[in-house]
């Protein structure tokens, strides 16, 4: 096992007001990680001293195996905030060794194609994974991450804990602080846990202590918040013993400010239809491939018009198959989180895909919101559910089944004549998203932070 370094500060400074209260953050995603688990940490933190609190951040040293990094990032967080960084074994570089996989390797696509049947080594892999880390693969963070919180105790006084998850790691640490010094705590799912979707299948007796995890974070925890309800409503399955006055539903949001500046105009020549972020495994746009080849051979004087631009990483298999489509196409690599914004600026329409599994109808990604901050009509590739239900109340675009290729090429057909003769397309009011800007929804959680520190 690795000795882990002595944990790296930034601006340990004492507090400059001494009525502001102070929140220690347990997150893994901290910038310089990037992709969509930064974000709502991220903004916490960039607003909380707003509302009287001060953040100090326990996080992961900076070389962390992160699955994406936004260098950029870091001058989000507000001068003055103390960052707290410790070492951190990761087996995802034993993985990729053990399974011939390139050093740079994206693991979460890696290992989530669902495409063919793994090997004999990718199947020992996870057969170690599902086995073994538990509750997942930061469990090795644990112990630097006590050692740093322990010093952090001895110098500051800490009033409350949030911790935010996945991994949930974060939340056995926070729940341990607590259990340990009595500091009041609020746990944060922005996914839920047992047999989620980005969990690995366990055995029962894995699988046993896994819940036995989650409940003792639930039952400790002085405040659960959850992302969406249908990821509350499936962590009460399993516990409803679970005080409801414990639940609160933080959505996920947009900043304002991260769109101030940008002032790109959509393409005058083509209807461009974008994607940001991740796409591999179930979560897989196929029905927009059939509508898009459909609409090329019936209307080419419509598809000449139609480019569909995923911005992103984006499984092999994938990118092979919308590669066909030639100049209708284009795939951009991960960009900085300000390119990103800008590229959704710049385009007629934004397509969101919802995976197709079970749990599927329960899951609003963090996409959503910042599809809805920049105001362009959303195509939605979603099951009925809590994000189809979002986009239909906010009149923000159009919902489609993922396994209905026809009606996405009703819409792309109606919705490029419209762009050509300068009509309307359904797409969110300004007035209507207000209440997801991410300074509004920080105020939400110092008010809870208030209140469990009564």
């Amino acid at each position: 096992m690795n000795s882990f370094p002595r944990p790296e500060t930034r601006n340990p400074e004492p507090l400059t007001a001494p009525q502001k209260k102070t929140v220690l953050v347990v997150t893994y995603y901290f910038p310089p990680s990037g992709g969509a688990g930064v974000q709502r940490a991220l903004k916490f933190v960039k607003y909380l001293p707003e509302f009287g609190w001060d953040p100090v951040v326990l996080t992961v040293k900076a070389n962390a195996d992160f699955p994406a990094r936004d260098e950029s990032l870091l001058a989000e967080v507000p001068p003055g905030i103390e960052i707290v960084r410790t070492g951190i074994f990761e087996p995802y570089a034993l993985y990729r060794k053990w399974t011939g996989k390139a050093g740079n390797a994206a693991i979460d696509i890696e290992t989530n194609t669902g495409l063919q049947r793994p090997g004999a080594r990718e199947r020992f892999a996870d057969f170690i994974r599902s086995t073994f880390f538990i509750p997942d693969a930061r469990r090795f963070w644990k112990p630097s991450a006590l050692a740093a919180a322990e010093g952090i105790l001895k110098r500051r006084k800490v009033d409350a804990i949030v911790s935010t998850a996945p991994p949930y790691t974060c939340h056995l640490i926070a729940e341990s602080i607590r259990r340990r010094h009595r500091i009041p705590w609020v746990a944060d799912f922005r996914d839920s846990w047992v047999g989620w979707l980005s969990t690995p299948d366990r055995w029962w007796l894995p699988d046993r202590i896994d819940r036995a995890l989650e409940r003792k974070v639930l039952r400790n925890a002085d405040r659960i918040l959850a992302v969406s309800e249908g990821v509350r409503s499936d962590l009460s399955s399993r516990h409803p013993d679970i005080p409801e006055g414990k639940w609160k539903i933080l959505t996920n949001g947009f900043d304002a400010a991260d769109f101030e500046g940008l002032n790109p105009k959509p393409d005058a020549d083509r209807f461009v239809i974008t994607y940001t972020g991740s796409l591999y495994g179930k979560r897989n746009p196929s029905a927009l491939l059939r509508a898009a080849r459909s609409l090329k051979e019936r209307r080419p004087e419509l598809a000449e018009k139609l480019l569909i631009r995923f911005i992103g990483r984006v499984d092999s298999a994938t990118l092979d198959a919308f590669r066909t489509l030639g100049r209708m196409f284009e795939h951009v690599p991960y960009v900085p989180h300000s390119e990103s914004l800008r590229c959704l600026l710049e385009s007629s329409a934004l397509l969101l895909v919802i995976d197709t599994a079970a749990a599927a109808g329960t899951i609003v990604t963090g996409k959503v919101y910042e599809y809805l901050g920049a105001g362009r009509p959303i195509l939605a590739l979603a099951p009925e559910g809590d994000a189809a239900h979002l986009i239909r109340s906010l009149g923000a675009g159009a919902v489609v089944a993922p396994d209905d290729p026809e009606d996405v090429e009703r819409i792309l057909e109606e919705w490029i004549t419209a762009w050509q003769a300068n009509g309307p397309i359904p797409r969110p009011s300004a007035e209507a998203v207000r209440r997801y800007e991410r300074k509004t929804l920080t105020g939400e959680l110092a008010q809870i932070l208030k209140q469990i520190i009564r």
